[in-house]
């Protein structure tokens, strides 16, 4: 839920209101329409009522009581109030601030990428809509509906060599175009989400979460240094060295962590509904697949796990679920992505949280790591979490090229990471295929030569 919170100079709360018109949105999104996350859309409409305060203070700024004309001036902005023309309202406003964020922005704090700029917009136009079919009565509308016909090539069961089809849309839309920036060097043609680390990258970030354990932050406008927690060090290791993604890392649990033999270095590791750990899987379900693991990654989680710091977190989780069911909250147990208190999930919060619940915190973790990099590296790194997975993919791809053919190791890799078409998978095989030699090159890969032995993915030790 989302509430406006007013603070004086010394940070003090001295005001404090739900959006209510906010927070019936996203009620209506969990329980009329049966969706588990909004948190895409709390961020979206978040971003949007800070715009709509920042527009509020500037009229507030220039207001003259004297000299206002209430037929002829502007009105003061609000989320349901708009003026005839589309350039004056608040929505349309917001729209060319986003652009503007995307491709002239300001400074580069203020820059935001193409995806969360739609998806921003998406929120808004869903947000408003959703009040629109409930009735609400708006002076003018906020936005103008279109109906877009797209057409395509016909099936081989079609009658017709092209088809059309009428999209229902908004006038709100960004056309943003494709991205003329390469801040990634040779690889200008690949997705931010999908593009490594590379190998000085990986290093400076591998330092972080195996020695110093200590990242750089503004703690009340203040630069200071602080301790990174040992359950992130390792969240962020899962995620590099199996190619899970950030939910399947976060809903690990014990039962999935063994003590690692010496004969091997790499060993499998299974996750989805056959091993009581959530997968992303289109559709309903939870597709159950494995991956492979260093042992020296699942030896550092099976002494996690024995020590008396997890131990700890542990009972705190099983107070915290006891306190739920007490309080009648049946429904954070419910549904695929609900917490099961009779499992030990790996990484939990020092009050008994899982991660998996909360996983903002861990985006918040990834950007402190990234921006200390920057600061005592000098580089631009602007991987987010879903990066490890691709340098995870990339990496295994050049070990295999080394001693399969492509479409093996193509095979290969889409079962580690579970992708049930090839598309994404084949741009991290040109990744590999593009750039085979230089600093790209992962020396630790070379620690899963022994699991793919004349590639046989079965030769590996079973988890």
């Amino acid at each position: 839920m989302l509430n406006l919170v007013g603070r004086n100079t010394n940070g003090d709360i001295v005001s404090y209101e739900p959006m209510e018109q906010v927070n019936r949105f996203l009620l209506a999104h969990h329980l009329n329409d049966n969706k588990q996350e909004s948190e895409q859309y709390s961020k979206g409409l978040v971003h949007y009522f800070s715009f709509l305060l920042e527009l509020q203070r500037l009229w507030d700024s220039e207001y003259d009581e004297d000299l206002y004309e209430e037929f002829i001036d502007l009105p003061r902005p609000s989320w349901d109030k708009f003026p005839f023309r589309k350039s004056d309202k608040a929505t349309y406003q917001y729209r060319e601030a986003l652009i503007k964020a995307v491709l002239e922005p300001d400074t580069p704090n203020h820059a935001i990428a193409r995806t969360t700029a739609i998806a921003y917009m998406g929120a808004v136009v869903k947000f408003y809509s959703f009040h629109i079919r409930n009735g609400y009565k708006f002076n003018n509308p906020p936005f103008e509906h279109e109906v877009v016909s797209i057409q395509y090539q016909g099936g081989s069961t079609s009658i017709g060599a092209y088809l059309s089809k009428d999209i229902h849309t908004t006038d709100l839309r960004l056309n943003l175009g494709k991205s003329k920036r390469n801040d990634g060097g040779a690889l200008s043609s690949a997705r931010r989400d999908l593009k490594p680390l590379t190998n000085k990258e990986w290093l400076a970030v591998e330092d972080i979460l195996t020695n110093t354990r200590r990242v750089i932050k503004k703690v009340a406008g203040e630069t200071t240094t602080s301790n990174l927690s040992i359950e992130y060090c390792l969240f962020f290791l899962v995620a590099r060295y199996t190619g899970l993604r950030k939910e399947e890392v976060a809903s690990l649990h014990k039962g999935q962590v063994a003590k690692p033999g010496e004969d091997k270095k790499a060993m499998k590791l299974g996750v989805g509904g056959q091993y009581g750990s959530l997968t992303k899987t289109a559709g309903s379900g939870n597709k159950s697949r494995q991956t492979i693991i260093p042992t020296r990654i699942m030896h550092l989680l099976y002494e996690y796990t024995r020590s008396d710091r997890y131990k700890k977190r542990i009972s705190k989780f099983k107070e915290h679920c006891e306190l739920k069911r007490q309080k009648g909250e049946l429904g954070y147990f419910d549904g695929e992505d609900g917490v099961d208190d009779t499992k030990e999930y790996l990484f939990i919060s020092q009050t008994g949280v899982p991660l998996f619940t909360k996983l903002p915190e861990a985006n918040a973790r990834w950007n402190e790591i990234r921006a200390t990099v920057n600061i005592l590296s000098g580089f631009n790194l602007t991987a987010t979490i879903h990066n490890l997975r691709a340098t995870f993919a990339v990496s295994l791809f050049r070990l295999l090229l080394r001693r399969v053919t492509p479409d093996k190791a193509l095979a290969l890799v889409s079962e580690c990471l579970g992708h049930g078409e090839e598309s994404v998978t084949l741009i991290y095989l040109k990744i590999a295929q593009d750039e085979p030699t230089g600093d790209e090159i992962y020396e630790d890969i070379l620690e899963f030569i022994g699991a793919f032995e004349d590639a046989d993915i079965s030769g590996m030790e079973s988890q």
